[in-house]
């Protein structure tokens, strides 16, 4: 692993987490594919204040661009569910986690014998994606529209790498009920969850937003208890437990608020810049359940949305 090439600011303030998580997608850009300019300026003068921010998010790393222009004082960026490990300033990938290619295709014939009607995408190391001429999920507009893809027939029959992680999508079926369908045959070293969209994600086990948020850590002597991060999907629930603090925004699904910490207003509603506002400000938010060295705070008068 490549020396750090973000400094930590001996400015940080006393109350402040060492380091600070965004989901992007229902976290920190608006239903409309938007980050907010007061969120952006939130994000900044976080940085500002000494404390390490990074994404963390299902997307591939190019589909963070739009995001990190935005907000440049982002220092990682944690793709796919933390199969990758971005440099954000420096555009280096430090870490990525992928199956191998037994265990990526034995993972997709599990899949294709047990879901009749699946279709599946294909991320691969090297960066390039395919998806079955089937596979259409509801996605975000921006991301589809930034995404190179190959459609192809047969998504297994593409595969001539190490494979990052497989996207299983069935029309009509939930994501959850995906999962509970698969995971007890899922081979060893592979895990089925829920992606944050709208389908079931494959990956090599112990892969997680938690796993590559530990992995910025590890670089700078960062414990769980000194981070924050903020999630509203199925996919940041482990993130959620794992941090010192978790914020679910308001537009969560009662299983991610309940992992949480606290409640954020909605993404509509510039939730992350409300809570981070009222962070730099020292105002206190509904206090944090577990144990963390930071002070976890609250806009006056502010409601859970």
């Amino acid at each position: 692993m490549t020396t750090p090439s973000h400094s930590v600011s001996s400015r940080r303030r006393t109350g402040l987490p060492r380091l600070a998580a965004f989901d992007i997608d229902g976290t920190l850009i608006t239903r409309r594919g938007a980050l907010a300019d007061r969120t952006a300026t939130a994000l900044g003068a976080l940085a500002e204040a000494g404390v390490i921010t990074a994404l963390a998010t299902g997307r591939p790393w190019p589909q963070t661009e739009s995001v990190l222009r935005r907000a440049p004082t982002l220092s990682y960026a944690v793709c796919l569910n933390g199969a990758v490990v971005m440099d954000a300033a420096a555009g280096e990938r430090i870490a990525d986690r992928s199956m191998t290619h037994f265990e990526a295709i034995e993972a997709a014939e599990i899949a294709r014998k047990l879901l009749p009607d699946v279709s599946l995408g294909l991320d691969m190391a090297d960066g390039r994606h395919f998806w079955e001429h089937r596979f259409a999920p509801q996605m975000p507009a921006d991301l589809i529209a930034d995404l190179s893809v190959a459609r192809v027939a047969d998504a297994v029959g593409a595969v001539d790498g190490p494979v990052l992680t497989w996207l299983v999508h069935v029309p009509d079926v939930d994501t959850l009920a995906i999962v509970n369908e698969l995971e007890p045959y899922m081979p060893l070293g592979t895990e089925i969850r829920p992606s944050g969209l709208d389908m079931a994600e494959i990956a090599a086990a112990g892969v997680s937003k938690s796993a590559g948020l530990k992995i910025v850590c590890q670089r700078y002597g960062i414990n769980a208890s000194d981070v924050v991060v903020f999630g509203d999907g199925l996919n940041d629930v482990d993130m959620l437990r794992w941090a010192g603090h978790g914020v679910a925004m308001s537009n969560a699904a009662d299983m991610v608020r309940d992992a949480a910490d606290a409640v954020a207003p909605s993404n509509d509603d510039d939730g992350v810049a409300v809570v981070v506002e009222a962070m730099l400000a020292g105002r206190r938010w509904p206090p944090a359940t577990r144990s963390s060295t930071f002070a976890a705070v609250s806009p006056d008068g502010g409601s859970d949305g």
